[in-house]
């Protein structure tokens, strides 16, 4: 069977309109660095700084609105591979993970590289044994694939169930990492920028769905890039003559590595299953940025990464960007810059944190404290950093930080302008308009596919878009009201939303793909056992009753689900013959996308007997 391609699909004018939106992101940063030294409000400028991009993002879904359900659920299959990896990647991370991520690494320093491993790992997971048959099978969402891949209604309805949980969390964590970084920009209330979020987030959506979620998703992540790469460049170009800082901070770190043992930082070995990440409260600097295993044990280390990864690889809000790409060759090309986006990305954030911690030790580490620069006096006084002891000379022992505010000092301990500062704010603020979004249309449409009209198999065209408007409306409103109550940790939720997501699908995914005897039952079982184990590790880690963290409960929950699976599909019945074939035709790359021939096949039924 030839393979067949789409690639006439794709607009060739996506380059021009990206390229038109980045110059003018450039030219509202240059417009404002004017703006300020011309000596306008600052209170016009942060404003302009978070209002502009956001009504950017605005245009962009209003005017990717569609009607039709192959483009409202699926972006009409012809969004290219670059493109969806850089969205992909973005969305992986989020503003969650970028801000909380380069605060464990200028923190706990390399043990917090067992994010950042599981995060690539992933990817790599779903490259090889998730996304290219989801994207030959076709279906819109997760749930929808497990319900025709098994045959069975209540399968799809249980998977959209255990499912909905981790997304409502990681949804939850980026709006309020979003809100964080909002309500710095701009001065107003967490509460009020919550819902303007919110509000923004609505017209972005509603009206093309994913169509609108793949073209808002890539100007965002366009512009978290410019936000995090161009202050970093300019300080390492400052700091080692290379705007490379991926490529050339190893004499930093090593030069660090010597302040740090002439100021007596403890070498510790933490226990095996040890995990003591900082959370958002001021943090003392008590470790060797580049000692291994100080804060996270060695196993602990081993386990979080499978963790994350086997969380990425079964994210029901991340999978569903594979039935965009064109075909299956564009899938495995779509994951593919995904790992080399999140590399780029992670990397990155491990440089500041590098270039903050050595700015730290060379003009703080050893001066008295009314010596200290101004840049680390205005730390102090915004909260975000705080020195404890009233030594003669400051140590770095005795200095705290913010961990979600390691991204944002950099340029205020370079000096730059409030601008950049603000253009960092503002590359928070999008990541956290993507990662929500992501999530957000996943739950939306998986309600309406899987929970409204999960007991037919083919809605009516025009009441299946306007039922999914209207989950996507309540579910944008319900988390942002979540958002607003729940006062936890955006890192946590994110972790939690990972172990729950590896838990609850993972195995039952790479199951559906790999073994041809699973069933229906034993897919419910498995999604159901894998769901309850985790809460339950979750719940005893949190309480300190399991010594096992709650971060780590897909450590149980995996095994959970695919021991489930396998035990209950033995015990049930052999599939259906036409199943099987389903299954043998999912694994070729090449001929019709299979959820479109079923689609096609139904409307010519409808029109012959009527």
């Amino acid at each position: 069977m030839a393979i067949t391609t789409q690639r006439r699909l794709v607009n060739p004018m996506l380059g021009i309109y990206f390229g038109i939106f980045t110059s003018t992101m450039a030219a509202l940063v240059l417009v404002l660095l004017v703006l300020e030294q011309l000596g306008v409000s600052d209170a016009i400028v942060r404003t302009a700084m978070l209002i502009v991009p956001i009504a950017v993002y605005i245009v962009i879904g209003v005017a990717a609105a569609s009607k039709d359900p192959g483009e409202f659920f699926a972006a009409g299959r012809r969004v290219p591979a670059g493109y969806t990896g850089l969205v992909m990647a973005c969305s992986a991370i989020g503003a969650t993970g970028l801000v909380g991520m380069t605060g464990l690494f200028f923190i706990n320093g390399f043990d917090a590289w067992c994010i950042a491993i599981g995060i690539w790992a992933g990817f790599v997971i779903m490259a090889l044994l998730i996304a290219p048959y989801l994207r030959k099978h076709g279906a819109y969402t997760v749930p929808s694939y497990l319900g025709r891949r098994l045959d069975n209604r209540f399968a799809r309805v249980t998977a959209s169930a255990v499912m909905l949980v981790p997304m409502v969390l990681v949804a939850v964590a980026e709006l309020k990492m979003g809100a964080y970084a909002a309500a710095w920009l701009s001065g107003w209330s967490t509460m009020l920028v919550t819902q303007l979020l919110v509000l923004a987030l609505l017209p972005m959506l509603v009206m093309g769905g994913v169509r609108s979620l793949s073209w808002t998703n890539a100007g965002q992540a366009i512009v978290v890039l410019i936000a995090l790469l161009i202050p970093v460049g300019i300080v390492a170009a400052l700091e080692t003559n290379l705007p490379l800082p991926q490529l050339s901070l190893g004499p930093v770190l090593r030069g660090i590595g010597r302040l740090e043992a002439m100021q007596g930082l403890p070498v510790p070995i933490a226990p095996s299953l040890g995990l003591d990440l900082a959370g958002q409260q001021l943090e003392r600097i008590a470790y060797r940025i580049a000692q291994p295993y100080t804060t996270v044990g060695p196993v602990a280390f081993i386990l979080m990464i499978l963790t994350v990864a086997f969380g990425i690889a079964g994210a029901p809000w991340l999978l569903p960007r594979a039935v965009c790409a064109p075909g299956v060759y564009d899938t495995r090309k779509s994951v593919a810059w995904a790992i080399v986006f999140s590399g780029l990305i992670l990397i990155t954030a491990a440089s500041v944190a590098v270039l903050l911690r050595d700015l730290l030790m060379d003009q703080v580490v050893g001066r008295a404290p009314q010596e200290a620069p101004a840049w680390f006096r205005q730390l102090v006084e915004m909260g975000i950093a705080g020195v404890q002891g009233a030594d003669d000379r400051l140590k770095v022992s005795s200095i705290g930080f913010k961990r979600d505010a390691a991204l944002l000092a950099l340029p205020i301990a370079a000096g730059f302008s409030a601008v950049v500062v603000y253009m960092a704010l503002a590359g928070v603020v999008a990541a956290a308009l993507l990662g929500a979004s992501a999530a957000i249309v996943g739950i939306g449409n998986m309600l309406a596919e899987d929970g409204v009209a999960g007991l037919v198999w083919s809605p009516a065209a025009g009441m299946r878009v306007t039922v999914a408007r209207l989950t996507l409306s309540a579910v944008a409103v319900l988390v942002g009201w979540i958002a607003m109550l729940v006062p936890a940790d955006p890192l946590d939720l994110m972790l939690w939303g990972l172990a729950l997501s590896a838990s609850a699908g993972f195995p039952v995914i790479v199951l559906s793909v790999l073994w041809k005897r699973l069933n229906a039952f034993g897919a419910c079982v498995g999604m159901v056992a894998g769901f309850v184990t985790a809460i339950l590790a979750i719940t005893a880690g949190e309480a300190a009753l399991l010594g096992l963290p709650g971060v780590l409960a897909a450590v149980l929950g995996v095994p959970a689900g695919f021991a489930g699976a396998v035990i209950a599909t033995r015990l049930g019945g052999v599939p259906d013959r036409h199943v099987l074939a389903l299954l043998r035709d999912m694994r070729l790359p090449g001929g019709e996308t299979l959820y479109d021939r079923e689609e096609r096949l139904q409307r010519f039924k409808q029109q012959r007997s009527g």
